[in-house]
């Protein structure tokens, strides 16, 4: 539906944990990662503007560290530091992004400091190296070789069949005393039990496993980690996007929606009452999308 193919999948749900998987994965799922899919849209060789680079730099230190000769920052509109913080990473950990697209996270980390950056994705065209030195490789997870301080699966583990050998490669790839960070749609909340078959983030058939809570404590202690915290972080979009659907509209024609307001179908007031419940929500521990912090002793 994100497309507009409107082709249909079947998945079920384990009796046991909750999580719900594709019953058949599609012979070739490339037709559902095109070129404008949103995770490989970004420029081949960004700009750097050395002003706004020390700035960046000026506030990464004071977001890290407590460090920053430049006052007032505006340290609270970047989410992305509230891991690297508790993940304890520093400007020059090894840090491994899997499934990262053509890397934009590793891109803004690198403008923020962050320079020993590596990231994968086997549904990319060919390797990618930026003149600021953020690789990226074309390859599976489990072709990785080396150690890192950090591995990164940002809304890209509900794509990986076989997830409990993906987290045993981490195990494998990451260095004791460290951490894994997966950001993930999760089931077994209210916009799934709302909205069902049109919940945005069920997103067949790119989402293979539709994890809960459960299925990733699971997972993660048969293959060593152990979840030290738990963040729920969903948004308005999980409504957004679901009552989209509900309208037979696909992802693909939303921003005609979202960027203009004269062609939206939600009032301001609407978008508010929806980010309000995101926030109760994740309070609930019943958002859509949550943070899994998996460490390694």
């Amino acid at each position: 539906m994100m497309l507009g193919f409107r082709d249909e999948f079947e998945y079920f749900e384990c009796a046991s944990c909750g999580c719900l998987q594709i019953k058949t994965t599609p012979w070739d799922l490339s037709k559902y990662y095109p070129e404008k899919y949103y995770s490989y849209q970004i420029k081949k060789n960004p700009g750097r503007n050395p002003v706004r680079t020390l700035l960046r730099r000026q506030r990464s230190k004071y977001c890290l560290f407590g460090k920053n000769n430049l006052w007032p920052l505006r340290s609270d509109k970047y989410g992305s530091f509230g891991w690297f913080k508790k993940m304890k990473i520093k400007f020059n950990s090894a840090i491994l992004d899997v499934g990262c697209g053509f890397g934009k996270l590793l891109i803004r980390m690198h403008r923020d400091g962050f320079y020993n950056l590596m990231g994968v994705d086997p549904f990319i065209k060919e390797n990618i190296f930026y003149r600021n030195g953020v690789k990226i490789l074309k390859k599976h997870i489990s072709e990785i070789e080396g150690s890192f301080d950090c591995i990164i699966s940002n809304h890209s583990f509900e794509h990986m069949p076989q997830p409990l050998n993906v987290l045993k490669k981490f195990y494998e790839l990451l260095k004791p005393d460290r951490y894994v960070l997966i950001r993930i749609p999760v089931a077994a909340s209210y916009a799934w039990r709302h909205y069902g078959v049109n919940w945005v983030s069920l997103d067949a058939p790119r989402h293979l496993f539709l994890h809960t809570v459960r299925s990733i404590q699971l997972l993660s202690k048969q293959a060593g980690f152990k979840v030290v915290e738990i963040e729920f972080d969903s948004t308005e979009f999980q409504f957004l996007g679901s009552e989209f659907y509900l309208r037979n509209i696909p992802l693909i024609d939303q921003s005609l929606y979202l960027k203009n307001p004269q062609n939206s179908i939600f009032s301001k007031k609407q978008i508010q009452g929806f980010k309000d419940k995101a926030i109760k929500l994740n309070e609930k521990n019943d958002g859509d999308q949550a943070c899994f912090y998996l460490y390694k002793e």
